[in-house]
């Protein structure tokens, strides 16, 4: 894309937000207003009159004695985000855009390149904003504030803010968001396998992605032109313009539903759900790469999309574009949760010609039944709620529920020194049953390859 090109589009969303969407804008300066005494109202008004002339500090005492009087006041709490936000170097909304717009000669933006200093000075400062923006947010959710300015009011600006702490989390592994996100004429997704290379960053950065996902599903065409601007290559050559904002509410689902997951799950089994496409047995059940990233349980050990494959193998039904007919089962068209729409099918890529995933042995286009379901049609499998692939029909997990069942499997999964072993593959086989029945004592050997003592 051309540097004009991205500089229209910047443009068009500076413009639009300097005129102040929603009438709520944090970026945009207030009117100015005649003050009284003694309560919310007056001592907010007196804020916003030191607003308008920069004294940020008088301001912010004006907007905290407001809700000491009042917590529920929304415009006070408003007017605190604002003096913050305008005290901090740098967070204003072309400067933050223009990052995500801007390239070097490697392709690399402006997150990318901005030097340490700049990127921690910026990540500060939109920390501080968020103290009091998300104890704002939380109050507006729960109905405890007066409802003269809602999230959905500010949810533009909030995207921006949340949006551009997350491709600051992700400069440290070199990473840009737009490699994050993956697109074909049916919807936008997460690039799950890129996800592997965050480490450490990853919970931290979900949990930003996710707070902007909050505020894209709030006010989703507005949102849907901020993410065309951080996200400019890699999603709008394929989506066009009317079905932009509903595919984007279907990426905030899908990233809420990652950081749920990521922020619930114990520490150390953190790589069983997010190491994907690895080719190796995450969970401890003897299967390889077993799962599809689809919100069921495909194996039938009572876990949802545990140790999954490269999202490449996953072909979604055909463009569910056909709002009609959504609207007409009673789905609202900009509601539509994208990231259940079904999955058709699975493809077998290359990199798993040479993995057998049930370790049975036979491979990948030789093995069907590792990439079939049981149930071939999306809607009858939502109608029987069985999502099993035909090579889990057999299986077995033992145990009395699913604590004993995980149990077992982390026992095994971390059982990791082939020169002390400590579970025989008899005994493995016993307390899991999985994909361990198909071993044999060559292949168990074989597990333990590639892995580091524990």
């Amino acid at each position: 894309m051309s540097k004009k090109t991205h500089g229209k589009w910047l443009w068009s969303i500076v413009i639009a937000l300097s005129a102040g969407f929603a009438g709520c804008n944090l970026f945009h300066p207030t009117d100015s207003h005649d003050a009284d005494n003694g309560d919310p109202e007056a001592l907010t008004l007196d804020g916003y009159l030191e607003f308008q002339k920069s004294n940020y500090d008088a301001a912010r005492k004006f907007f905290n004695r407001a809700l000491d009087a009042d917590s529920g006041y929304s415009e006070a709490w408003i007017g605190l985000a604002k003096c913050v936000l305008n005290s901090q170097e740098g967070l204003n909304v072309f400067e933050l855009m223009s990052y995500a717009q801007t390239s070097d000669e490697n392709g690399k933006n402006g997150f990318l390149n901005m030097d340490d200093s700049k990127a921690r000075t910026i990540s500060q400062g939109i920390d501080s904003v968020m103290l009091y923006l998300n104890k704002f947010v939380a109050r507006d959710t729960l109905g405890k504030t007066d409802k003269k300015v809602r999230f959905s009011d500010i949810a533009d600006s909030y995207t921006i803010l949340q949006l551009t702490k997350a491709a600051l989390r992700i400069r440290n592994v070199q990473t840009e968001i737009n490699s994050i996100i993956a697109s074909n004429n049916s919807s936008m997704q997460v690039n799950l396998n890129s996800l592997n290379d965050l480490g450490d960053s990853l919970r931290p950065f979900l949990q930003d992605m996710a707070s902007a996902a909050e505020a894209i599903k709030t006010s989703p065409e507005s949102a849907a032109e901020i993410i065309k601007a951080y996200l400019p290559d890699s999603t709008r050559q394929e989506l066009g313009d009317d079905f932009y904002a509903d595919a984007t509410v279907g990426l905030a689902n899908t990233v809420i539903q990652l950081n749920d997951r990521a922020q619930t799950i114990d520490d150390d089994r953190t790589d069983v759900f997010f190491n994907f496409g690895n080719v190796i047995d995450d969970d401890g059940d003897g299967c390889v790469d077993e799962e599809i990233v689809d919100n069921y349980d495909n194996d039938g050990d009572g876990e949802i999309d545990e140790d999954a494959r490269d999202y490449r193998v996953v072909v979604l039904v055909k463009n569910p574009t056909n709002w009609d007919e959504i609207i007409a089962e009673g789905k609202d068209a900009k509601t539509y949760d994208l990231t259940k729409a079904q999955v058709d099918s699975l493809n077998i890529i290359e990199k798993y010609e040479t993995i057998d995933i049930d370790m049975n042995g036979k491979m990948a286009s030789k093995d069907k039944n590792e990439w079939k379901y049981v149930i071939r049609d999306p809607d009858e499998r939502d109608d029987k709620k069985n999502h099993r692939l035909k090579f889990a029909i057999d299986l077995k997990f033992p145990g009395k529920n699913l604590n004993d069942k995980i149990k077992n499997k982390e026992l095994i999964r971390h059982d990791t020194d082939v020169n002390n072993i400590k579970y025989s593959l008899k005994k493995r086989k016993e307390m899991v049953g999985g994909c361990w029945v198909n071993y044999d004592e060559k292949e168990f050997l074989k597990w333990f390859e590639g892995r580091n003592a524990k």
